[in-house]
Parts: C-alpha cells; sequence; structure tokens
C-alpha cells in the first residue's frame, strides 16, 4: 500500500527504529504520539509556547487506514500504552488482524517484566529520584528515572528513559556522584508504584524537558505493571507548637518574644512542609509566599526569624553545616530583595 505523503516522515522513524534502535525508540516514539494528544491548562498557553493538539481518534483511524508493517508497530505499542480501554482494543484487534512480522519483544510487550527500584535521596528531603529497571521479552533493558517533588505535593515533576539496565545507570550515577548527602536506597517496586502515583497529575507543577511529559504515558504504562499495595511517602510529622516552643527556649531563640513571634514563627512551620530540613528551594519557597493571616509588619520579620530557627532545626535534624550555611544565605537574599 502506498504511504500518503504527510505519514511518510512518521513511518520513516518507526521503520529505522525497527531495523536498527532499541526497542526504547519505538515506544518513546508511541509515548510522544499519544501525549501530544493530550490538552494542555489554558495557565501554560502563550504565544511562545503555542500547542497544535493532535485529536487522538483521527490519529488512530490514520494508522489504522495505512496497512503497513510500520503502523502495525505503532498500533501494538498504543494498545499497550493508550489509556482508553476502547481504543486499546481497537488498535490490538486492528495489528492482530494484520499478521505482520514483528520483533519478539513488540509482540510480547505485555510480558515485559520491572525487576529492581531504586531510590536516589537526599538529606534535605526536597524530593526523591526513583530508578525503576525492567527487561523485555528478548533481554533487552530499559532504565526509567522519575523525579518526586516533595515540596509539591510529592508530585511527579520530571521523568526520562535510558535504554539499558539499572545496575549500569545506577552505576554511572554512584561514580559520578560527589555530594555526601545523596545516597542510594532500595525500595520495593510496590512501594515505587504508590510514590509514583502518589501525587497529583497536575501540569503546572511539571518541570517540562525534552523527555517530559512526552514519556508520561510510557511511564503510566511501566508503573502499571509494577505491583500494588506498597506504602506511600510519609512526609514528616512535627507538633508546630512544640516545635515553636523549643525553638524559644533554646539559645537560638532566647533573643526573640514567643508571645509576640509565635504565630510567624508557625505560619512558617506550616508552609515549610518539613521544618527540620532547609534546603535553599524551601528557604526560597517559604520566604516568597505571603503569611495571609499575619500583619504585614509582624510578616517583615520572617527572613530574621527563618535566620534564627535554621541553625536550631539544622542541630536537632543533624544536617552539617555546609548546608546551614547555603540556606541561610539563601534567607539574606530573599532580605535583600524585599
Amino acid at each position: 500500500m502506498t504511504e500518503p505523503a504527510e505519514e511518510a516522515p512518521l513511518l520513516d522513524g518507526v521503520r529505522q527504529a525497527l531495523d536498527t534502535g532499541h526497542p526504547l525508540d519505538l515506544l518513546g516514539m508511541a509515548s510522544l504520539l499519544i501525549e501530544a494528544t493530550q490538552p494542555v491548562p489554558a495557565a501554560l498557553l502563550t504565544s511562545d509556547h503555542p500547542h497544535e493538539r493532535v485529536d487522538l481518534d483521527q490519529l488512530v483511524d490514520s494508522l489504522v487506514g495505512v496497512k503497513v508493517p510500520e503502523t502495525t508497530a505503532l498500533l501494538t505499542v498504543f494498545a499497550e500504552l493508550l489509556h482508553d480501554g476502547g481504543l486499546r482494543g481497537r488498535c490490538r484487534d486492528e495489528a492482530t488482524a494484520r499478521r505482520d512480522h514483528l520483533p519478539t519483544w513488540l509482540t510480547d510487550l505485555t510480558r515485559t517484566q520491572a525487576y529492581r527500584a531504586i531510590r536516589m535521596t537526599h538529606v534535605l528531603g526536597d524530593g526523591d529520584e526513583v530508578l525503576i529497571g525492567a527487561r523485555l521479552v528478548g533481554g533487552d533493558e530499559l532504565t526509567c528515572a522519575v523525579f518526586i517533588d516533595h515540596d509539591a505535593m510529592s508530585a511527579v515533576k520530571d521523568a526520562f528513559f535510558v535504554p539499558g539496565p539499572i545496575d549500569g545507570v545506577v552505576s554511572v550515577a554512584s561514580q559520578r556522584n560527589t555530594d555526601p548527602d545523596r545516597s542510594f536506597v532500595e525500595m520495593s517496586l510496590a512501594d515505587a508504584r504508590a510514590w509514583i502515583q502518589q501525587g497529583p497529575e497536575n501540569p503546572l507543577l511539571w518541570a517540562e524537558s525534552d523527555s517530559w511529559p512526552g514519556c508520561r504515558p510510557l511511564l503510566r504504562w511501566l508503573v502499571g505493571r509494577l505491583p500494588g499495595g506498597g506504602t506511600e511517602y510519609r512526609s514528616p510529622k512535627w507538633d508546630a507548637d512544640e516545635l515553636s516552643a523549643a525553638f524559644f527556649a533554646s539559645e537560638h531563640g532566647a533573643a526573640w518574644d514567643s508571645g509576640e513571634h509565635h504565630d510567624l514563627l508557625v505560619a512558617i512551620l506550616d508552609a515549610a512542609g518539613d521544618p527540620l530540613r532547609w534546603s535553599v528551594p524551601r528557604v526560597e519557597r517559604v520566604l516568597g509566599q505571603p503569611h495571609y493571616d499575619i500583619p504585614a509588619q509582624m510578616a517583615l520579620r520572617a527572613p530574621a526569624l527563618l535566620r534564627a530557627f535554621i541553625p536550631f532545626a539544622h542541630a536537632r535534624s543533624g544536617i552539617r553545616d555546609e548546608l546551614t550555611a547555603d540556606a541561610l544565605a539563601a534567607v539574606d537574599g530573599v532580605a535583600q530583595r524585599q
């Protein structure tokens, strides 16, 4: 069958991915096509960032209408990655009826196995990067890296896929890691699923990159293959009144009148999410947002109060002095801009 001219670049890309590429080439291409059909919030649409949305039904219609092995390959991937069950079934039925010869890893895509999960974490707790290793039929492997932002309701902020085994990815990352406060922790596949699915799927929280959100359908499919029943991320628990009282009773808070500044400190602690660990982004976020229940004149004292509180907090949580100095410098930077 003759290929429509408008389909030629896409089919050429599929053909090349099938002939010479790693399975991730085709999987990533299909994921990107599917994500292009998703609506974009109006808040993200600007003259510099237009979005020409592709209609998903029309996309599937076009693949069904061009009966060549390349569209069969895409339909086979769509039958796994699409969120709509009806469209998944249509793609599966069409691909099966054609009987084209496809690679085993593709025809047996449902037998892909995720086998290991590792979490790359930092002592300040802003976020975690969850790595998932998966193996396709035939032996090809891929690794998915998912960044979860705990300062944004533990939402997935970014993700990407790497062709190759997770052992190699972790080995390279470990060799390149020069941060003594970053470490790698094994986690169960069920917990990895729970952590990734925990936060809201809100495009306003995403960090758009070359791979994200283009790989979102592929990530959703891979996570769906992980076992359920895991434990979600649990944010640290604290009592704001008890922590406030401990600070004002310490040498760090002795110069501050507890009665006058209690409400301001509690507002700061509540905004932090984790008031015993202060990173530069957390400092800037907390001091950058208004405290509506605090009088304006009192709110102006927030940088100075936080500057006194951070050493107290880091002493309690065992954060090293260099990170404390970074946080204090961030406080000073915000204060200078006010």
